[in-house]
C-alpha cells in the first residue's frame, strides 16, 4: 500500500514473489492526499505519490505522476463544496462480469490516478473499475480545487481511464541481468544467484496480480463512519471501499469458490441515467464558460492598463475624453460579463437540478398511477360485465 520512493532492491523482491507464485495486490497513487507530507515552512502540506516503476514498465502499465482524474459523470457534491476528483463510482464504473466487482455498489475513489495499459506478450489486462468518457486527467497540484474552480478548465477527453486493474499470465522478470546492486554495497554488479534462492526469470505457471490506482479509498476518512454509541466507537462502512480491499484479498487466498458468497456493501441504487444526462447536458456550457472567463481576463488586463495611465495618486495627468469613454465602456463591459457568467453558471445548476427533480417525478408517481388505472380499467371491466350478465334476468 503507497510503496512511495520504493527502491530497487524492495521491487526485485516483489518481482521474484510474483515469479515464484506469490499473488500480489498494490495500491498506488499519484497524490496521497492522506499521506502528505510538509513541504514549504507555512505552505499547505502537499500529497505523496507513489508507484512501481520498474514492474510496472516490465508489465507494461504506466501511472502518469501528479495527475489524478477528474470526472464530471462520478463528481462527488455540488457547486463550491463538490469536487471533480473526488469520485463517487456508482455499478456503472465496475466490471459486472467479474466476480471480485460484480456486487460492489459505490466506491469513493478520491484523488486517484488512472492506469495506461499496454500489456507486453504473454500477458493479459482486465479492468475492474473505469471512469465514464466525460473525465480528463488533471494536474495534481489542481487537485483539491472545487467543482465551480475545476470547471473552468475541464475538457474531457472522452476516453475510459482503468483505475483498477487484473493483470494476468506469465510474467517475465523485470531484472533480467539478477539482484540489482546495493548502492551501500562495495561490489556494485548484479547478482543472479541471490543468498538463498535463486534467481528466477520467468514464472512456471499462469499468475495474476491487482493494481489500485488510488490508496487514499482505503483511508478510514474515505471508507467508514465512526460512531460514539454509549461511550462505544462503533465503526459502519460507508460504502464498498473496505469490502473490495477484503474481496480481493480473500479471492487471492482462497480462489473464486467463496468470494460470491461474501455481502458485498449497502444496496445503493444511485441515478446512474440521471447522472450520464447532467454530464451531457453540462458539456455545452463548457465553451461558454471558457469563452467568457477569457474575456473578463483579458478586459479586467485592459481595464488595468488604461487605470494605470493615470499616473500615480496626486499627479496632474488628466484623462482625455475619449480615455475616459474607453475606460468606462471597459467598466461596463466587465461588469456585463461577470453578470452573464453568473447566469452560466446559475442556469448549469438549474437545469441540472430540473433534470433530476423530472426524472424523480416520473420515476416515483407514473408506476403508482399505472397501477392505478389498470385497477380503474379492470373495476370499470368488471362493472360493465356484471351489467350485462343481469340485462336478460330483468327481462324475464
Amino acid at each position: 500500500i503507497h510503496p512511495r520512493n520504493i527502491q530497487p532492491q524492495a521491487e526485485y523482491a516483489l518481482d521474484q514473489f510474483v515469479l515464484r507464485g506469490g499473488k500480489l495486490i498494490a495500491f498506488v497513487d499519484p497524490y496521497g492526499y492522506f499521506d502528505a507530507q510538509q513541504g514549504i515552512p507555512g505552505a499547505p502540506p502537499i500529497g505523496t505519490s507513489s508507484s512501481l516503476p520498474t514492474l510496472f514498465k516490465a508489465w507494461g502499465v504506466s501511472l502518469p505522476d501528479n495527475k489524478v482524474v477528474g470526472d464530471l459523470e462520478f463528481r462527488s457534491g455540488e457547486g463550491q463544496r463538490g469536487s471533480l476528483t473526488v469520485l463517487s463510482l456508482n455499478r456503472t464504473a465496475f466490471n459486472r462480469d467479474d466476480v471480485l466487482t460484480s456486487q460492489i455498489e459505490s466506491i469513493l475513489y478520491p484523488w486517484g490516478g488512472a492506469f495506461e495499459v499496454k500489456p507486453v506478450e504473454g500477458l493479459q489486462a482486465q479492468t475492474l473499475m473505469q471512469s465514464s468518457t466525460n473525465s480528463m486527467l488533471i494536474d495534481s497540484s489542481k487537485a483539491t480545487a472545487s467543482a465551480d474552480d475545476a470547471l473552468k478548465r475541464f475538457l474531457p477527453d472522452g476516453k475510459i481511464k482503468p483505475l483498477a486493474i487484473r493483470l494476468s499470465g506469465l510474467f517475465k522478470s523485470a531484472f533480467p541481468e539478477g539482484r540489482p546492486a546495493d548502492p551501500a554495497a562495495k561490489d556494485k554488479t548484479p547478482d543472479k544467484t541471490g543468498t538463498s534462492v535463486p534467481h528466477r526469470s520467468q514464472t512456471e505457471k499462469e499468475n495474476s496480480v491487482l493494481l489500485v490506482a488510488d490508496m487514499d479509498l482505503l483511508a478510514d476518512a474515505a471508507a467508514v463512519d465512526v460512531q460514539d454509541l454509549f461511550g462505544q466507537k462503533i465503526i459502519v462502512p460507508s460504502n464498498g471501499n473496505l469490502a473490495l480491499a477484503l474481496g480481493m484479498v480473500e479471492q487471492v487466498a482462497s480462489g473464486d469458490a467463496l468470494i460470491s458468497l461474501r455481502s458485498r456493501a449497502a444496496a445503493f441504487r444511485p441515478l446512474t441515467v440521471v447522472r450520464a444526462l447532467e454530464a451531457e447536458a453540462a458539456k455545452q456550457y463548457f465553451g461558454k464558460i471558457r469563452a467568457l472567463e477569457d474575456a473578463l481576463q483579458k478586459t479586467s488586463a485592459k481595464l488595468l492598463a488604461l487605470e494605470g495611465s493615470k499616473g500615480t495618486p496626486g499627479s496632474a495627468q488628466i484623462l482625455s475624453a475619449e480615455q475616459q469613454t474607453e475606460l468606462a465602456k471597459f467598466r461596463k463591459g466587465v461588469a456585463q460579463t461577470r453578470k452573464e457568467l453568473k447566469a452560466v453558471r446559475k442556469n448549469l445548476r438549474k437545469d441540472s437540478e430540473s433534470l433530476a427533480f423530472w426524472t424523480k417525478v416520473v420515476n416515483i408517481a407514473v408506476p403508482p398511477l399505472v397501477v392505478a388505472l389498470f385497477g380503474l380499467g379492470v373495476a370499470l371491466l368488471r362493472r360493465r360485465r356484471a351489467q350485462q350478465g343481469l340485462a336478460p334476468t330483468g327481462a324475464r
